[in-house]
C-alpha cells in the first residue's frame, strides 16, 4: 500500500547516530543513539562538557534519604510547514512539543542497569525514583508503551539501516544527590542549521511517535478499550526514494505500510510495520518525519489491516487515476485518516529535502475523475462523513464524527463477501448508522457513485469504459463458460478495467475445477485473445485458490471449496494498452 506521491511512486508501503551529542538542557548534555535490547557501554571518543561531577559524598548520615526522585520533561522540536502550499517546511522556526507517552529510564551511569522506568504524561513530564548519591543518566526511548488497563499499545521507532536498533535520547551522567528531587529536562533538536542538517537529527523519531500518538487517540475516541497490536516504524536518514528495494540499505522507493512480513530485492526480511523515508541528500532527497499527514496516512493502513480488512492490491497511484476499486478505497481511507487525525483536510507532503511540498484538500471538490474507482472520491466522502464544517456537501450538517466510521470499518466492512471498496464501506456505514442512509446516498451521488449495495449493484458510472460494468458478474457452477474482455487502457495491473470480477455462490461444500481460456470475443470489436489468463479466488478477502501459470489456458482441478460466496478475479497478466483481451471462465464440479 503506498501513499499519494507528487513524484514517481514505489511499492504498495539510534544506534543510528552512535556517539553524537545533541541538545544541552538544564545540566544534562543529551545524546541520541540507538541500542539493541541489551545494554551498551558509554560512547567512546566523546568529550564530556557537562558540569564537573562532584566528589563522591561521605557516607550518609541517618537523615539522608535512601532514594530520591529525578523529574523533568522530554520534548522535541518539530519543523512545521510554511504558510501556503508548495513552500515546504520552515526549518528556521521549529516548534517545541511534548514527547507524550514515551518510555523513560534511569540507568546506572557505568553499569547501564535499569534503576527505574516510567512513561511521560501528556505534557512530556516524567518522575523516576533512584538510589540517592548515585551516578546515573536519564534515557528517553523512541517508544510509546502502555500495558496496564486498556487502551494498550507498544509503538517503537527503529533504524532499519542499523540492525533495527531502537532510537534513544540520553543525558550525560550526573549524581542523583541526596535532596528530595533532582530535575533533568531533555530536548531532542532537529539538527538543522544554515539550510541543511549539520547535527544529529534527534527530533525525528519523537516527531514520528507523536503523530502516531495523535492517530491512536482518534481510534480511542471511538473505542476506548482498544488493544493496539504492536507497531514498529522504520526510519533512517539513509532511507531514500531511489530505485530498487532493499530495506537494509535504505532503498525504500517511498514511505509505505506492510502488514505481512516479506522479502526485498537484496534477499533480506521486510518486517511488518511502517517505513518512512528520511534522506535529506543535500536538499535533493525526501524526508517524511515531519510530514504528519504522510505518517497518519500510513497508520490508516495499519487501522484497516488490524481492525478492519483491506483487500487493496497496492501499487503506484495518483489523485486523478482511475484505479482498481480496492486500491481506490484503501488510499482514500488513508488520506481521510490523516485528515481526521490532524483535524486538517489539507494534506501536505514535503520533498526536495524540505524545500517544496505537494498537497490537496479533502474539503474541496478537486476531484478530476470522481467515481467508485477514485481515491479522491473515497477520501472526500469519508472526510465529509466525519467533519461538520459546511462546504456545501449534503452530509456536512449532520456529520457524526469518527465513531460511526470506525463502527462501519470494524463491522460489515470486515466481514463483507464483496471485495473491500467504497461500495462495501457505504453499506457498512448505513448498517452502523441507518438513520443516515438517505444523506449518505446524496453524498455518494455528489461523487458520482451510485451503487446500491456492497457489490455496487446498479452502478452506471463506467469511468469512460463500458466494459467495466457490471462490477460483478454472476457465475454458476456447471454453467456455460462466460466470456469477458479486460484491458490496460487506464494503466497497469492496479488500474480500472485490468481485472474482471465474478461472484460464485455455493449452497453446499463442493469439489470444483476452475478454467480460464484465451478466446476471441466476436461481440467485442477490435478485441484479441488474451495472452496469459490468470485468476484468483477469494473468500471474504482471503485468497483460497489461484491460477497463475503462463500460457493461454489456466486450469485448477479438483479444488475443495466450502459453502459460501466467493469472488473470482480474472485478468490477462500480459495485458498492455487499450486493446481488449478476451478470455472465458468456467467452474465445474459437484
Amino acid at each position: 500500500m503506498i501513499r499519494t506521491l507528487p513524484r514517481p511512486s514505489g511499492w504498495f508501503a539510534l544506534r543510528g547516530f552512535t556517539s553524537l551529542r545533541v541538545t544541552l538542557c538544564a545540566s544534562a548534555l543529551a545524546l541520541l543513539s540507538a541500542c539493541g535490547s541489551g545494554g551498551r557501554p558509554p560512547p567512546d571518543g566523546v568529550s564530556d562538557d557537562s558540569p564537573t561531577v562532584p566528589t563522591p559524598p561521605t557516607p550518609p548520615n541517618p537523615t539522608t534519604p535512601q532514594t530520591v526522585t529525578v523529574a523533568g520533561t522530554i520534548s522535541f522540536q518539530r519543523i512545521t510547514f510554511n504558510a501556503g502550499g508548495g513552500n515546504g517546511l520552515n526549518a528556521d522556526a521549529p516548534v517545541t512539543a511534548a514527547a507524550r507517552g514515551v518510555v523513560v529510564e534511569a540507568l546506572g551511569a557505568t553499569s547501564r542497569e535499569v534503576l527505574d522506568t516510567t512513561t511521560t504524561d501528556g505534557s512530556g513530564a516524567y518522575t523516576l525514583t533512584v538510589p540517592s548519591d548515585t551516578m546515573i543518566l536519564v534515557s528517553a526511548k523512541a517508544q510509546m508503551l502502555k500495558s496496564d488497563a486498556a487502551p494498550t499499545w507498544n509503538v517503537q521507532v527503529l533504524n532499519n539501516t542499523n540492525g533495527n536498533a531502537l532510537y534513544t535520547l540520553e543525558s550525560s551522567a550526573f549524581s542523583s544527590g541526596s535532596s528530595a528531587s533532582t530535575g533533568r529536562n531533555l530536548l531532542a533538536s532537529t539538527g538543522f542549521s544554515g539550510g541543511t542538517y549539520t547535527g544529529t537529527r534527534a527530533a525525528a523519531p519523537f516527531a514520528i511517535l507523536d503523530t502516531i500518538f495523535q492517530a491512536q487517540q482518534l481510534v480511542v475516541s471511538a473505542s476506548a478499550s482498544t488493544i493496539f497490536p504492536p507497531l514498529n516504524l522504520y526510519w533512517s536518514d539513509q532511507n531514500r526514494t531511489t530505485g530498487g528495494f532493499c530495506i537494509d540499505t535504505g532503498d525504500l522507493g517511498t514511505s509505505f505500510y506492510v502488514g505481512t512480513p516479506g522479502g526485498d530485492e537484496c534477499s533480506g526480511e521486510v518486517p511488518a510495520g511502517i517505513y518512512l523515508v528520511g534522506a535529506f541528500d543535500g536538499g535533493s532527497g525526501d524526508t517524511d518525519e515531519f510530514d504528519q499527514h504522510v505518517i497518519a496516512h500510513e497508520f490508516g493502513h495499519y487501522i484497516e489491516d488490524k481492525f478492519s480488512r483491506s483487500d487493496s492490491i497496492g501499487g503506484p497511484h495518483g489523485l486523478g487515476d482511475s484505479l482498481d476499486m480496492r486500491l481506490a478505497f484503501g488510499e482514500g481511507w488513508g488520506n481521510a485518516v490523516s485528515a481526521m487525525t490532524l483535524n486538517d483536510p489539507g494534506y501536505r507532503d514535503s520533498f526536495d529535502g524540505i524545500g517544496n511540498d505537494f498537497g490537496f484538500n479533502l474539503e474541496s471538490d478537486l476531484n478530476p475523475a470522481p467515481g467508485w474507482y477514485s481515491e479522491s472520491s473515497a477520501g472526500e466522502l469519508i472526510w465529509d462523513l466525519f467533519d461538520a464544517t459546511s462546504s456545501g456537501e449534503p452530509f456536512d450538517t449532520v456529520a457524526a464524527g469518527f465513531a460511526p466510521i470506525y463502527a462501519a470499518m470494524t463491522g460489515q466492512q470486515r466481514t463483507t463477501d464483496a471485495l473491500t471498496s467504497v461500495f462495501s464501506f457505504l453499506q457498512a456505514y448505513n448498517a452502523a448508522t441507518p438513520s443516515a442512509t438517505a444523506a449518505v446516498a446524496q453524498l455518494a451521488a455528489s461523487q458520482q457513485i451510485g451503487g446500491t449495495d456492497a457489490l455496487g449493484s446498479g452502478e452506471t458510472n463506467d469511468g469512460g469504459d463500458a466494459s467495466v460494468l457490471p462490477i460483478y458478474r454472476t457465475l454458476m457452477l456447471n454453467q456455460a463458460a462466460q466470456i469477458v474482455c479486460t484491458n490496460a487502457a487506464f494503466g497497469d495491473s492496479n488500474k480500472l478495467g485490468f481485472s474482471k470480477f465474478f461472484l460464485l455462490s455455493l449452497a453446499a461444500d463442493a469439489t470444483v475445477s476452475i478454467t480460464a481460456q484465451a478466446v476471441v470475443d466476436p461481440d467485442t470489436p477490435g478485441s484479441t485473445a488474451a495472452s496469459d489468463p490468470d485468476f484468483f479466488v477469494f473468500r471474504r478477502g482471503s485468497q483460497v485458490v489461484s491460477g497463475e501459470e503462463s500460457g493461454e489456458n489456466e486450469t485448477v482441478p479438483a479444488q475443495g471449496l466450502a459453502a459460501g460466496t466467493y469472488v473470482i478475479e480474472l485478468f490477462d497478466f500480459a495485458a498492455l494498452g487499450s486493446v481488449p483481451r478476451c478470455m472465458s471462465l468456467s467452474v465445474t464440479g459437484s
